[in-house]
């Protein structure tokens, strides 16, 4: 059974809860989990493997960064304080359960929150659960933060490139509001921040699409490579852009109702010290005949990622195949 299938909604009037957080103090980022376990279990051998899935690694990026930050408390300590975190994952062991389950719960206790609900009768159930889904968990808490993220994008974005790609391609994107220089060539177009640093950088490309095995790892490393030498080099002859294709990740996901290949990775510039992550989306437009590639990447060296691909990998979900 698919996530979806597992998912218990609760249908709740959420216009009069008060706004979720996605920390408790000021000074905290989005990406937090509340995990409400029992602590002494967090740290026996089924519960490290628990906490090690959860800490998994955002792939693709060129150091090791979790896919959140992970506050734990006891269920005892579970009050008021910590109802308004957006992300909450609380983890029941008890032989009464007789069987493990998942279910998801949204605007529980503020809007917009996601609270994922796991039990099981023993810790090696929990255990296994977690393990199985562990995937499925990552990925729910990852879509609710670039939902949000996609919701102040459609209120403040670049207008600059939302036309030229609605121009060019016919396509709806909407780029955050600092991306403001564009570039387009053939079949091409690349939009970027310009910063020295936190650079920020969305590409729209086309193909003609043959079929499906042209959005195998192989082809789309070629392709890849392909557009960017032409369309994005350097201050000197012999430097442009390449995949690194030690460090490329694909899975085909779901989104917006669309099927879309994702791949993370890591870009370089040959004969150049420039590098960084990327992540973009391929899909079919059929009307068109050809596959339709949206990508953003950043150049922020000596910086934390995570924010940053986060910001474009929203952006890049909000694109739209008009009709």
């Amino acid at each position: 059974m698919g996530l979806i299938g597992l998912m218990g909604l609760m249908g709740c009037e959420s216009s009069h809860k008060p706004a979720a957080s996605s920390h408790v103090t000021t000074d905290s980022a989005p990406y937090e989990l509340l995990l409400i376990a029992d602590k002494d279990w967090l740290k026996t051998a089924e519960g490290t493997v628990v906490m090690e899935k959860l800490n998994a690694y955002i792939l693709g990026l060129p150091q090791q960064e979790s896919n959140f930050k992970i506050i734990s408390i006891n269920p005892e300590a579970f009050s008021t304080t910590f109802q308004g975190f957006a992300n909450i994952l609380k983890i029941d062991i008890n032989p009464k359960y007789s069987k493990a389950s998942f279910k998801v719960v949204q605007d529980i206790y503020a809007h917009p929150q996601t609270v994922v609900y796991l039990t099981a009768a023993d810790g090696k159930a929990m255990a296994d659960m977690v393990v199985t889904r562990s995937q499925q968990i990552i990925d729910l808490f990852v879509n609710a933060e670039l939902k949000k993220e996609q919701a102040n994008l459609r209120r403040t974005y670049s207008d600059k490139v939302r036309r030229q790609v609605q121009q060019q391609f016919g396509y709806d994107i909407y780029a955050p509001k600092e991306i403001n220089a564009v570039k387009p060539g053939k079949d091409f177009m690349w939009a970027s921040s310009n910063q020295l640093d936190n650079r920020l950088n969305i590409c729209v490309y086309t193909y003609p699409y043959v079929s499906d095995e042209g959005l195998s790892e192989e082809h789309y490393i070629a392709i890849r490579d392909s557009f960017m030498r032409q369309n994005i080099q350097g201050e000197h002859a012999g430097q442009y852009m390449k995949t690194n294709p030690d460090f490329v990740f694909i899975r085909t996901i779901t989104v917006n109702g669309h099927q879309v290949m994702e791949a993370r990775g890591l870009w370089e510039m040959e004969n150049d010290m420039m590098g960084g992550p990327f992540v973009s989306y391929s899909q079919i437009d059929s009307a068109n005949n050809r596959v339709i590639v949206t990508e953003g990447f950043v150049y922020a060296p000596e910086k934390k990622k995570r924010p940053l691909i986060r910001r474009l990998e929203a952006a890049i979900q909000t694109f739209e195949i008009k009709k």
